[in-house]
């Protein structure tokens, strides 16, 4: 088992920003988090080298975490919006919405207003595209939450289908914070989004918490349609949970994972054949260990390498939760998987917050994460040799 080393101080609750962008520069040099105090979000800048931390924002107001959702409406993004914060690594500028302003940043905190999101919308993770041109997010009509008590998200989908409620892909110059895109997404709720990496004209959405989860989550909107990318056969069920859809960094096909109806687990990949082409594909799943349930999150390197903070386990293990950071080398063609365990996270995921949400380094050497094995949440790397 490799060393798990601790990245930030664990005086407070750090993170590492949401696991479909990264949180480092790309020569790895410098890592961005966002620090919790007293439920007020701020954004950090660390040097990896010197130990340095800078303060990027100086927020004061809250965003709470456990509350009714008219409570949360009553706040309306006042706080700075956790899941919002992108960072592009190549020019080190950071993007974020608070008090529905989307900002951009840069490391030494000089930053500016770029747009207004649109009111009594619920907001989905931020995106920026390969070149740091374009910011993407989605925005849901919030009516969806009407009948929501934040324990059973299969209502909100219900919500959305009795009102024949909308989504909105929308996209914003970063420079000049003028809307380049609103394109609606008729029926659904969405909150993962993200530019493909090769074609920023490509975007990949999903639907959130649908009760047909297995074919109706993952959607690819290709500037012209809304192309649905998981399809019943060959095994593939509607009944089958889905999740996570993440495009792959170098080839533009992407991979997700989920649990069959049976309770098997799985890491499932999409090939477009004859990219940007995004209806000719092929689908290929690999089933995990039947033991291999615990739930966790699969993140791309810059290889063919994966990571995730949930799923391996070992003899003898009591918890229900995912404990372990492990590296996957999936093998597609013969669908096996290399597992290589690297240390214990031991993350009691008490929030999504809290969620170990592991990503590779830009030199796929090392892996970062959220543990709050000590009490405090604090960012965590781990070495892959």
């Amino acid at each position: 088992m490799r060393e798990m080393i601790r990245v930030t101080a664990g005086k407070y609750d750090d993170m590492i920003l949401y696991f479909t962008t990264n949180s480092l520069s790309v020569d790895d040099k410098k890592i961005v988090f966002i620090r919790t105090i007293d439920e007020c979000n701020n954004i950090f800048v660390k040097d990896l080298s010197s130990g340095e931390e800078t303060q990027i924002t100086y927020f004061t107001e809250v965003s709470p975490r456990r509350l009714p959702i008219h409570a949360q409406r009553q706040y309306d993004f006042n706080g700075l919006v956790a899941h919002s914060v992108v960072l592009h690594s190549q020019t080190g500028i950071i993007y974020f919405i608070k008090d529905r302003k989307l900002y951009r940043c840069d490391f030494k905190g000089n930053g500016r207003v770029l747009a207004t999101l649109p009111e009594k919308t619920c907001l989905s993770r931020g995106h920026v595209n390969e070149e740091g041109t374009k910011y993407l997010i989605g925005a849901m009509d919030d009516r969806c939450l009407d009948t929501y008590d934040g324990s059973n998200g299969l209502v909100i989908d219900a919500r959305v289908q009795e009102l024949n409620l909308s989504s909105h892909l929308l996209v914003y110059d970063t420079d000049t914070g003028a809307q380049l895109l609103d394109e609606p997404v008729h029926n659904g709720r969405v909150t993962h989004i993200q530019f493909n990496p090769i074609d920023d004209n490509i975007i990949m959405y999903n639907h959130e918490w649908p009760t047909d989860c297995g074919v109706r989550r993952i959607w690819v909107f290709d500037g012209k349609r809304h192309i649905q990318a998981r399809t019943e056969g060959d095994g593939r069920s509607r009944d089958d949970w889905t999740c996570h859809e993440m495009w792959e960094r170098t080839t533009g096909n992407l991979i997700y994972h989920g649990i069959y109806a049976n309770g098997i687990a799985y890491i499932g990949r999409i090939v477009y054949r004859n990219f940007p082409d995004m209806h000719d594909y092929s689908i290929v799943e690999i089933p995990f260990p039947k033991e291999y349930v615990k739930y966790g999150h699969f993140t791309v390197s810059n290889t063919d390498l994966l990571v995730t903070d949930g799923y391996y386990q070992v003899d003898g293990e009591k918890t229900t939760k995912g404990e372990w950071i492990s590296v996957l080398k999936p093998d597609w063609d013969k669908k096996t998987i290399e597992w290589t365990p690297l240390c214990r996270h031991e993350s009691d995921w008490d929030h999504s917050d809290g969620h170990p949400h592991p990503v590779f380094n830009h030199a796929a050497d090392a892996v970062f994460f959220n543990s709050n094995k000590d009490g405090n949440r604090s960012v965590y790397s781990v070495k892959l040799k």
